[in-house]
């Protein structure tokens, strides 16, 4: 009997920026971030930086608000994998995670860009 092999694939309108999202995914340019930047939020199903990553994704998708971030972002699988995300949080649950960000955690940002953008 002849096994049959399904291949899954997905289509991006973003394809262009899906392959900065693997190149951003091979450096872990993220890293800093997820390791710096404490939210204090519980994690239901994405940690309060994972959201971040999603607005960020969304924001180089072209959105031009968080509430984009279901059509740019959650929407687009392919974009998703290509930024070694396997989901995306739903747009309000990124708004609360930006609402719950304290002056402290703006302090944080700033010290992770600083670590990304300083030469190695």
């Amino acid at each position: 009997m002849k096994k049959s092999t399904t291949i899954i694939e997905h289509s991006s309108p973003s394809a262009s920026l899906a392959a900065i999202g693997v190149q951003i995914q091979h450096l872990d340019l993220f890293a800093p971030i997820h390791q710096t930047v404490q939210i204090a939020q519980k994690t239901v199903k994405y940690s309060p930086t994972d959201k971040l990553y999603d607005a960020f994704i969304s924001i180089l998708a072209g959105a031009h608000g968080i509430v984009e971030v279901n059509t740019r972002l959650r929407a687009d699988l392919a974009l998703q994998h290509a930024f070694g995300r396997s989901g995306c949080a739903e747009q309000s649950v990124v708004q609360d995670t930006l609402d719950r960000a304290t002056s402290e955690n703006v302090r944080e940002m700033q010290q992770a860009l600083t670590a990304i953008l300083s030469p190695a």
